[in-house]
Parts: C-alpha cells; sequence; structure tokens
C-alpha cells in the first residue's frame, strides 16, 4: 500500500524536469509540489496538473510543506544551481534525488555529504541503469575480474557559451557536465576503492579547459581511463569494458558488441524503459515500497571530485 504522507516534489520545470516529469508519469506518479523560477513554465504546468500545488520561490514552498511528512525532492534546476538548491532542501529536512553535477567541487560534494545525514541524498547517474550496462556487467562477471575501463565523452562547449544555465566557473569544468556520468560509471564498473590519479586538463583554443584526461588505479588492480574534448563537432559517449579473453564495447548507451575469443556478436536488448524511467522506477519503489535505491548516493560524488580536481589542479593553458 502507498504511503500518502510522502510527498514529492519536483524543483525545476525545463527541459530536465520534464524529462522527471514524464518518467514519474510513467509509473502513475504526478509531484505533489512545483517549483520554478520561470513563471512560464508553472503557468504551463498548473493547466494540467490541478491537483498539485506550485512556487515560484523555493524558500514559500518550503514553508508551505508539512515538514512532519516524508518529503522527496527531486532537484532538476539548471546545473550551476544544483548545489544551492539541493543544500537548502537538505537543510531543512527533504530527501533529495539531484540532476548532476552535485556541486562543482570536492568541498561542495563534502557539504552535501554532511548535509544528508540521516537524510536520503542520491544523484542522478542514470547510465547505472542504461540496460546495456547491465547486460555488459553480466556477461563479463563469467570471464573473471574487469581488469581496465575506458570511457570517453564529447562535445562542444561553443553551444553552451552565454547560454543562462552556464556561468564563467561552470563553464571552465564542464568535464563535471556531461562526461561526469562517464567518470562515474568507470567508478561504479571498477568495484573498488581508488587508490591514486593521474588528471590533466588543457585550454585548447579557448579560455576555458576543453580537454581533459585521467588515468585511475583501483585498489583492486583494476586501470580506468577518461577522456573529454569539448571542441568536438558531434555528441559521442563511449565505453570499452575488459575482462580475460571477452571485452564489451559500447557505443553510446544504445548498442554495443562483445568480443569473445576473436569473435564479434551484437548485443541484444529488448527493454521498453529508458535509463531514467528505470532509475525513477527503482527511487520510486525505494520511497513507497522500502527496496533498496540502487543508484548514486552521495558518498560517491567524493570520488568523482578527487578525479576532476586532479584535472584542474594540472591544467595546460
Amino acid at each position: 500500500m502507498l504511503d500518502t504522507e510522502k510527498k514529492i516534489i519536483l524543483v525545476g520545470c525545463g527541459k530536465r524536469g520534464l524529462g522527471h516529469l514524464k518518467a514519474l508519469e510513467k509509473f502513475h506518479k504526478i509531484p505533489d509540489f512545483f517549483c520554478d523560477f520561470n513563471p512560464s513554465s508553472i503557468d504551463k504546468l498548473s493547466k494540467n496538473y490541478k491537483s498539485s500545488n506550485f512556487f515560484l520561490d523555493l524558500d514559500k514552498l518550503i514553508k508551505s510543506i508539512n515538514l512532519k511528512h516524508k518529503n522527496y525532492a527531486i532537484v532538476a534546476v539548471d546545473a550551476k544551481n544544483n548545489y544551492d538548491v539541493a543544500k537548502k532542501l537538505l537543510s531543512n529536512g527533504i530527501n533529495v534525488l539531484m540532476e548532476k553535477p552535485p556541486g562543482l567541487s570536492y568541498k561542495e560534494g563534502k557539504s552535501l555529504v554532511e548535509a544528508s545525514k540521516n537524510l536520503d541524498c542520491f544523484i542522478g547517474f542514470d547510465r547505472r541503469f542504461n540496460p546495456f550496462v547491465s547486460k555488459s556487467i553480466d556477461i563479463l562477471k563469467d570471464h573473471g575480474d574487469v581488469f581496465n575501463i575506458h570511457a570517453e565523452f564529447n562535445k562542444d562547449i561553443n553551444e553552451w557559451i552565454g547560454h543562462r544555465a552556464f556561468d564563467e566557473n561552470l563553464l571552465d569544468k564542464m568535464v563535471l557536465e556531461s562526461p561526469i556520468h562517464s567518470i562515474d560509471l568507470v567508478n561504479y564498473l571498477s568495484f573498488s576503492r581508488i587508490n591514486q590519479i593521474f588528471g590533466f586538463s588543457k585550454r585548447h583554443e579557448s579560455k576555458y579547459r576543453t580537454s581533459f584526461s585521467a588515468l585511475i588505479e583501483y585498489e583492486n588492480g583494476t586501470l580506468g581511463t577518461v577522456n573529454s574534448s569539448y571542441l568536438s563537432p558531434i555528441r559521442s559517449e563511449k565505453y570499452s569494458i575488459h575482462a580475460k579473453n571477452c571485452s564489451v564495447f559500447l557505443d553510446g548507451i544504445n548498442s554495443g558488441k562483445i568480443f569473445y575469443k576473436s569473435k564479434i556478436f551484437d548485443m541484444k536488448i529488448d527493454h521498453e524503459l529508458s535509463s531514467t524511467e528505470l532509475q525513477m522506477r527503482n527511487y520510486l519503489e525505494s520511497i513507497f515500497e522500502g527496496k533498496e535505491f540502487l543508484g548514486a548516493k552521495i558518498q560517491d560524488s567524493l570520488n568523482i571530485f578527487k578525479i576532476t580536481e586532479k584535472m584542474f589542479e594540472n591544467t595546460i593553458s
């Protein structure tokens, strides 16, 4: 039976927020509260979701909800505002599932860890729920430990210069935008803690960092590499994951190939739900059915920031 004393809050109703709303609707759940700083977004939603409550101000939202209930906020605001919004919600006793990035520094990640004591704070690294990633784990575990993982995520920074969602600080740390998914996935697939990191970045033909690389050694001996260019003419995301006599290559997160004993096989997966929908299903199950949430916890952000801050420390201009 669903616990009606538990309330869902959607903070941020732009493109990212509407993606989460679509996923919620897939499982017949509508936020009890909507909050966005754009009046036109709230006006449009209020016409379609008449049983919900709508706010343009986060402080007014917090004052209006019953803090005796367990409240669960999905934070999907502009990337530069993720930390401030999540921190305010946690500080008022509200559980959080936040979009990436979970802050822009190790210090901010640590602050969210401390603010979430006795609360849930999760990060929407939905690649962990991707069917091709799950299938890769199942295939490779039959061939011993994964010992080498490579990830790359490339985009064009020029698409985002001048965009209201990206301030100067974030534009200089764009590895924390989409490529942060790749860093999390390499850490996740290693099944180990980090031993040492070599990281670099470069400002190539730009006043902002546009090239990022890291080599990570994990305590179990696995090596991981992450590369990202923000001067790429196309968006691309690729992974290669290696165990003994078996390798998996993922082109994006929607196709893959298996290399086994000199033979190549296409990965065939029947799936109806997207990674975001699979993540949302598990999140709702954790809230209303008491199941464990299998996604990323805020504590996982600290290992990501250890890697990215090595990149920032060693910047080649």
